[in-house]
């Protein structure tokens, strides 16, 4: 008995090895959680051509969109777990996600292996530039002195958007009224209509309106100023020191993939957003590429879950 359950450990090893060394031997699937034609579908389109190179087998990006970035993810979580299903989430849908929803389908820790932080985006505070809102703090003044007269645009409880206007809303004590949108592109259409206040927005969506000058940006969603977006103030230099949005967007396999998979994925990850071609790629677009693979990825991501829990208790944002 002990001999048969040594032979069949044996050949579970060595099947397993037999695998690692011959991956992959067919195409990869990349499914993302963004809508065709979004940030979230450039940058996996935009790394699956050096990811293909690399590997020699072609990575097919498939949009799952909907449901806070849930449908798609699900589809991730529910994968054979065989090297073959990469997903390309959002730390919304990974980790915010899970302290706005009273139910979740899957458990972003146990359900996924971390392959690699494949980007990070910031949020920039934007206005109609025909607004008399001119600066950060007359959008301040307005908000305090006149309860209800400044609406800003989110994607609903919890998003990147809402969870940024709700640290001013608590900051300011003000009464600010939130209308969320299906996407920032019917958001942005509002601004500019004069229908809506203000938005966080990510700075790639933002950035051909606010250079047109159709829209005007107040402030960066994090510590330091955008290159891009050199006389625009950082939250920190406005006096929030810790005011932080900006999103990631992170590479996972369902759990149970084999772990010399997870690991050659994370390398081939790792050198594929150091090329040139994709660095070019993302800069054109806003996006900073990441550099955390595997159990630094892990890491960093187990530590965003303690942040954003304590955020979103903080203020208080609705369960759904």
């Amino acid at each position: 008995m002990k001999n048969s359950i040594w032979m069949l450990a044996a050949a579970a090893f060595v099947a397993a090895e037999a695998s690692a060394q011959t991956y992959p031997s067919r195409p990869i699937r990349f499914i993302t959680v963004a809508a065709p034609g979004t940030v979230g579908d450039i940058i996996p389109r935009v790394v699956s051509e050096e990811l293909a190179a690399r590997l020699r087998q072609p990575v097919v990006v498939e949009n799952r969109p909907g449901g806070s970035g849930l449908v798609g993810a699900t589809a991730g979580a529910r994968s054979a777990p065989d090297g073959y299903n990469l997903l390309l989430s959002t730390s919304g849908t990974m980790i915010v996600n899970t302290f706005v929803f009273s139910r979740m389908p899957f458990d972003s820790l146990k359900d996924f292996e971390p392959v690699a932080l494949v980007a990070s985006v910031p949020l920039v505070l934007i206005v109609d530039a025909a607004s008399p809102i001119k600066t950060f703090d007359d959008l301040v003044t307005l908000a305090k002195s006149k309860p209800g007269a400044v609406s800003y645009g989110s994607l609903g409880n919890g998003s990147t958007a809402n969870i940024a206007a709700s640290i001013l809303k608590k900051a300011w004590g003000a009464d600010m009224i939130q209308v969320s949108y299906k996407g920032t592109t019917d958001a942005i259409r509002d601004i500019l209509a004069g229908r809506l206040t203000m938005m966080f927005d990510f700075i790639g969506a933002a950035l051909p309106h606010i250079r047109s000058g159709k829209l005007r940006a107040l402030a960066v969603a994090k510590p330091s100023r955008l290159s891009v977006l050199p006389d625009v103030p950082s939250m920190a230099e406005l006096g929030y020191p810790v005011f932080d949005t900006t999103m990631f967007y992170g590479a996972y396999v369902p759990a149970g993939t084999p772990r010399e998979i997870v690991v050659r994925l994370g390398e081939e990850f790792r050198a594929a957003l150091a090329t040139p071609a994709v660095r070019e790629k993302f800069a054109a677009i806003v996006v900073e590429p990441g550099e955390l693979t595997g159990e630094r990825f892990a890491d960093y991501q187990r530590a965003q879950f303690g942040r954003w829990r304590d955020i979103i208790k903080e203020l208080e944002i609705p369960v759904e």
